[in-house]
């Protein structure tokens, strides 16, 4: 008898969905021939701490930005709340950063109850969802199991919930001013050590800098309107699953983007293989 065929069968075992046998073989070529001399590992290491003083210098200018576009957007979308520039803590420093006071309730029967069905036809069509797509099946499976603790909660104990939209907001806001000074270093750790050229490291951190300074402030105004729209029943969801991880992965994406972009020496190669007139 011939021996049987050892390709992939057909039908792969549902626990390959994610293809992690695949990512198991995988490696990294990059950093086979990764090295780094010590004018280049200075210069890695100096990229960052100059960043941070302009980040640190224009602090000023952030926080009244920030403080604008929320202003603008409590009078536009109708939400009854103030915006106020206040001094606190950071390290062993001090930062001003705007502070949004905005009302927001617990649910009322209604609210309740329509977020209880929303939660459960969300939580049976997950069950529809192929195989291929498992990471969204988990990552909703996750927000049903957020959304429905908080269900429990409010119908539990609603007056003892501990926290307030302004006190959400400004843990937002003081947690993305940090992430603005780790993002020139996490860069310096996953990107300039990389045989790019010195303008696109620096585009990288840049465009990724404008991106956090102009998405946090909306998302946070979107966040503090849906909670004054719809009570404080939304926030562990806001928080744990619509908050700062998408902000990380707009974050990842640039990156990505980033790693297509030329490296020196495939220019050189390039060049070299350029035949001459």
């Amino acid at each position: 008898m011939s021996s049987r065929h050892t390709d992939i069968p057909e039908h792969q075992d549902k626990g390959d969905a994610l293809g992690l046998k695949v990512l198991c073989r995988a490696r990294h070529r990059s950093l086979d021939h990764l090295t780094l001399s010590a004018p280049r590992l200075a210069s890695i290491l100096l990229v960052p701490v100059l960043f941070n003083v302009a980040e640190w210098m224009l602090r000023g200018a952030l926080s009244a930005g920030w403080a604008a576009i929320f202003d603008f957007w409590l009078s536009k979308l109708g939400i009854g709340g103030t915006v106020v520039q206040k001094a606190r803590p950071f390290a062993s420093l001090e930062v001003t950063l705007p502070y949004l006071y905005v009302p927001a309730t617990a649910p009322d029967l209604l609210t309740w109850c329509v977020t209880v069905a929303a939660t459960i036809i969300v939580a049976l069509l997950t069950v529809r969802i192929p195989d291929r797509y498992l990471p969204l099946r988990y990552f909703l499976q996750f927000g049903i199991f957020i959304q429905a603790t908080a269900i429990l909660f409010f119908a539990v104990t609603p007056s003892s919930f501990p926290y307030t939209v302004s006190g959400y907001i400004d843990n937002g806001l003081k947690t993305s001013f940090a992430f603005l000074f780790l993002l020139p270093w996490g860069h310096a750790l996953v990107y300039y050590i990389f045989d790019f050229s010195w303008p696109s490291k620096l585009c990288l951190t840049l465009f990724t800098l404008a991106f956090v300074v102009i998405a946090v402030p909306l998302q946070l105004t979107l966040h503090a309107y849906l909670l004054f729209r719809y009570s404080l029943l939304l926030m562990p969801l806001l928080s744990f699953v619509l908050g700062p991880t998408w902000i990380v992965f707009g974050c990842i994406a640039l990156y990505g983007w980033a790693m297509s972009w030329d490296r020196l020496d495939q220019k050189a190669k390039a060049a070299r293989s350029t035949p001459a007139h």
